[in-house]
């Protein structure tokens, strides 16, 4: 039970810090439904995976922080790190020894990001792939990868993986928690007038804290 306590402790510490300058890596998105168990969603502009809308789940064993989060794709994709059956993310590529109090979740949601970046796949050793496959294809054949990693991506972001996302691969949850829905006539414009006008505010509040500073 102790050590339960204290990964719960240590991720509501952890999501608190999220809140902080560059904690959060740009384009994902992450609640915790329970303490130990995040949900999120990575938005991908660029590179061989541009457009992919992935659904992740970040669980934190009853050992953390002395043992690491585990990341797993609800979200099908094609990816050398990535096990096609489990949808789990190896993390030893970036954290070969997890050093407890020195990683945490903010760095791991990190490098899950820097993982579809181009730097990242060059960076990728066979040992360290969950999908042998991919790594190939990748090193001998990336027209090949290319077009998967695209196919998946695409896949990720259709009408039917948006609205109807996958379901969890965790055994207790049945429905991903972070949903999506069509906008209703003239929502989109609505809710850019919301969004332009709590910017203005935040800049007007921003220089009036100046003035007074």
């Amino acid at each position: 039970m102790a050590s339960i306590s204290t990964a719960r402790h240590e991720a509501l510490l952890e999501f608190s810090a999220l809140g902080q300058a560059d904690h959060l890596p740009t384009g994902l998105y992450i609640y915790p439904s329970e303490p130990t168990r995040w949900n999120g969603v990575l938005f991908l502009h660029r590179g061989y995976y541009a457009g992919a809308v992935l659904h992740l789940t970040l669980s934190l064993p009853a050992a953390y922080p002395s043992s690491p989060p585990i990341v797993t794709f609800d979200s099908p994709i094609f990816h050398p790190l990535v096990d096609p059956s489990s949808g789990r993310m190896r993390l030893d590529w970036r954290f070969p020894t997890w050093r407890p109090r020195e990683d945490c979740i903010a760095l791991v949601l990190h490098a899950v990001k820097a993982a579809f970046k181009r730097k990242g796949l060059e960076s990728l050793r066979e040992a360290l792939c969950a999908n042998v496959e991919a790594y190939h294809l990748y090193r001998e054949q990336t027209p090949v990868f290319a077009r998967l990693a695209s196919q998946s991506a695409l896949l990720s972001a259709s009408a039917t993986s948006l609205y109807h996302p996958p379901p969890l691969r965790s055994e207790d949850a049945l429905v991903t928690p972070i949903r999506f829905r069509r906008l209703e006539a003239g929502e989109e414009d609505r809710l850019a007038q919301e969004v332009e006008r709590l910017g203005r505010a935040k800049v007007v509040g921003g220089r009036q804290h100046g003035e007074r500073g």
